[in-house]
């Protein structure tokens, strides 16, 4: 799915066509509520993949001096998951604030990581698909949008409906009870 679908669902959600047909007709940098749909739209794809649906990453490399620069990855980190040698066996590693270090005479290793997405532009991809729908992304944006327009009623209906969307997609997971205890 790309992100001007995903824009264009939120602002007819929303009653915009003048808005949608905005999104559609685009071109070179937006302005205005456009900008301020992307805005929404980066916000809430970051959202979805720090809380709830992490975007997992695994990559290889070569550590230099027992140690591998968080600026060598890809994408930027939130959370290690392993790192694994080439025969699949778990390495232990240290997490600083810049790199990851690990034990002296380690070969060639594999990084599993969650990352943060890249802020996006309206002409780009969506990071998520399956469960993480474009109806889903858009309710959030709706939300965001309305709270940026100081619409807080409007704001809490879409709220509802993108908790209720993510629940759906069984990634919020149900609160866990302690039951309570009874004395015979």
């Amino acid at each position: 799915m790309t992100v001007k679908e995903v824009i264009a669902l939120a602002a007819e959600n929303l009653g915009r066509e003048d808005l949608s047909a905005a999104v559609a007709s685009a071109e070179g940098e937006p302005e205005g509520e456009l900008k301020s749909l992307l805005r929404c739209y980066n916000l809430i794809e970051n959202e979805v993949a720090l809380d709830y649906f992490p975007l997992k990453r695994e990559e290889s490399f070569s550590p230099k001096n027992g140690r591998i620069d968080f600026s060598e990855l890809s994408a930027v980190p939130v959370d290690f998951y392993c790192v694994q040698d080439e025969l699949g066996a778990d390495v232990r590693f240290v997490l600083h604030p810049a790199y990851l270090s690990l034990p002296e005479g380690t070969g060639k290793v594999t990084v599993k990581y969650a990352c943060a997405p890249a802020p996006k532009k309206l002409d780009g991809e969506s990071e998520f698909s399956g469960k993480i729908t474009a109806r889903l992304l858009a309710c959030g944006v709706a939300c965001e949008f309305c709270l940026t327009c100081a619409r807080y009623a409007e704001a809490a209906l879409w709220e509802k409906r993108f908790r209720d969307a993510l629940r759906a997609a069984e990634i919020i997971r149900r609160r866990l009870k302690v039951r309570a205890r009874r004395w015979a």
